[in-house]
């Protein structure tokens, strides 16, 4: 096929990280591909040898291809040699998170109906306190550890694991459309589903993260993990797709990041808070790191980027997506007249629509939920494991529905406004609870606030009304009066909460994300304070 066929612009790429770590370690195989923070390294040729010796102890294991393989580690390069010997064998990887037990350790387990579970022996505990509840469990690995005696699973200590391991003869490479991983979502309305990355998924997350030209082989990418996110896969697949190296820590540390930056020489990474704190010096411009990939909407990422003269890059994404809208280029940050921050344009490649609740598009500047599909097959994600409800229900008409509340202005940026869910609906205005937590955070003794919209049991009509639940800081307290008053003078009027309440340690999920649904669902009881009870007015 001629290279300027049409049909190239549809046709999904021969990619995975395999496939990139070969062709590596055939042009440069002494080049040093992973380090990590005790200065263990690996060059590439090492990479793709111990990955094969891994993918025979799986199938020793009994692991074949197919198979679902669940994963309880820190971000180690043991994890990444696991990952990649069970990608080489055709079986997946399903990492969980580390803080995981009860019941949301059995659903994850079950929904895999994985037959093999790799752990570290620090977790080892919280595996035999549900054992009895696992369908599907057979044989546990300790990756750190010798095995503990235990009557109702197979246990595998990581030395008689590893130990004469050898390449399988048969090894291929993946496919662009086979699964190379499934992560779990937040769960914040309900138990966490299980999304199935394709590599070609992952190859074009890794393409949109960046500008993927700027970077060479010198690069040093800052690789924290944890291991059931997506950076921890991103990472080791960008720095290959460069010819660089990345460096691993077992878990994020933002107290540990200074130091290692420079000791690691790191070029690319995200924002440095403990830099930020320090007195301006003139050399500020002269430390290694380069590029910085944040949150769009990190408050911190524009001073931090002129200080140091690092270049900036934001995008939007969510585990099933790849990265559709990004920035236009480094440093291209857009607001709107209300000072909203764009989260980019649509790339090249995708399509996008702004829709209301029938997938009907809606104007530009008119808020709806974002949908997006992909040109090519196999970039976006291929579905919720075990869950085909969820499936159809998010991939409906053909489009993948995303849950997030935009808009679109009439050059192309996007604008987040919030999650679907999360929106509030008070008196003819649509009102982003992003937003408003936003204004609530900004008060020196709020460390956290979630807003959700109530309603009164004796309340008639349509309307809701604000209501934010608020972590303060240790040690510190303000009255919701004096929260309140503080908020009219520097938030839109229609924002301002009516009731608030204060709780010592919002609900979260094992991401770290605020379950809403929680707090919803308590409505209005009599530990909120009211806003107009207390005769408090708006002023107009």
């Amino acid at each position: 096929m001629r290279p300027d066929d049409p049909a190239d612009a549809v046709r999904t790429p021969d990619v995975s990280l395999i496939r990139t770590l070969l062709e590596r370690a055939a042009t440069a195989p002494d080049r040093t591909y992973v380090v990590d923070l005790e200065a263990r390294s690996l060059t590439y040729g090492e990479t793709v040898a111990r990955a094969r010796a891994w993918a025979g102890a799986w199938r020793r294991a009994g692991v074949a291809r197919g198979d679902h393989v669940v994963t309880m580690q820190h971000n180690t390069i043991e994890a990444l040699l696991g990952w990649l010997g069970l990608a080489w064998l055709g079986a997946v990887e399903a990492p969980i998170n580390t803080d995981y037990r009860g019941d949301l350790l059995v659903h994850a387990l079950n929904l895999t109906r994985a037959r093999t579970m790799l752990v570290m022996d620090r977790f080892l505990d919280r595996v035999a306190e549900v054992a009895g509840r696992l369908e599907h469990l057979e044989t546990i690995v300790v990756v750190d550890g010798a095995a503990r005696p235990c009557a109702r699973f197979r246990m595998i200590g990581a030395e008689a694991f590893l130990a004469g391991a050898e390449a399988p003869s048969d090894l291929a490479v993946p496919a662009p459309w086979d699964i190379m991983n499934v992560l779990f979502t937040s769960g914040t309305t309900g138990p966490s589903k299980a999304v199935r990355l394709p590599w070609a998924q992952m190859h074009a997350m890794v393409a949109g993260s960046f500008r993927m030209e700027d970077f060479g082989p010198d690069e040093v990418i800052y690789n924290a993990g944890p291991t059931y996110h997506g950076g921890a896969k991103v990472f080791p697949y960008m720095a290959a797709l460069c010819g660089g190296r990345h460096l691993m820590r077992p878990f994020i540390s933002r107290s540990a990041a200074a130091a290692e930056y420079l000791r690691f020489g790191v070029t690319v990474g995200s924002v440095v808070h403990d830099w930020l704190a320090e007195p301006e010096r003139a050399d500020d411009a002269e430390r290694p790191l380069k590029f910085l990939l944040t949150p769009y909407r990190d408050p911190a990422a524009e001073p931090f980027a002129r200080r140091f003269g690092c270049r900036r890059f934001g995008v939007f994404n969510m585990t099933e997506v790849s990265c559709p809208i990004r920035f236009r280029d480094w440093d291209a940050v857009v607001h709107d007249a209300a000072g909203r921050m764009s989260c980019g344009v649509l790339r090249d490649g995708y399509q996008a629509r702004v829709v209301d609740e029938h997938d009907q598009p809606v104007p530009d500047g008119q808020a709806g939920e974002l949908i997006l599909r992909a040109d090519r097959p196999w970039v976006m994600n291929a579905g919720y494991l075990n869950n085909p409800e969820a499936t159809a229900e998010a991939w409906r008409n053909g489009w993948f529905h995303t849950g997030d509340a935009v808009y679109k202005d009439a050059d192309g940026n996007y604008f987040f406004l919030d999650r679907m869910k999360d929106a509030i609906r008070r008196r003819g205005e649509n009102i982003s609870s992003f937003e408003v937590e936003a204004y609530v955070n900004a008060h020196p003794a709020v460390a956290l606030s979630a807003a959700v919209a109530v309603k009164k049991a004796d309340h008639a009509g349509a309307d809701e009304e604000i209501k934010v639940v608020v972590q303060c800081v240790p040690g510190q307290s303000v009255s919701a009066e004096e929260l309140v008053r503080w908020l009219i003078p520097r938030m839109p009027r229609f924002m301002v909460p009516r009731y608030v309440e204060f709780i010592d340690a919002l609900p979260l999920t094992p991401t770290q994300k605020v379950r809403k649904k929680v707090l919803r669902e308590s409505g209005v009881g009599p530990q909120a304070w009211d806003r107009e009870a207390a005769g408090i007015e708006v002023p107009r």
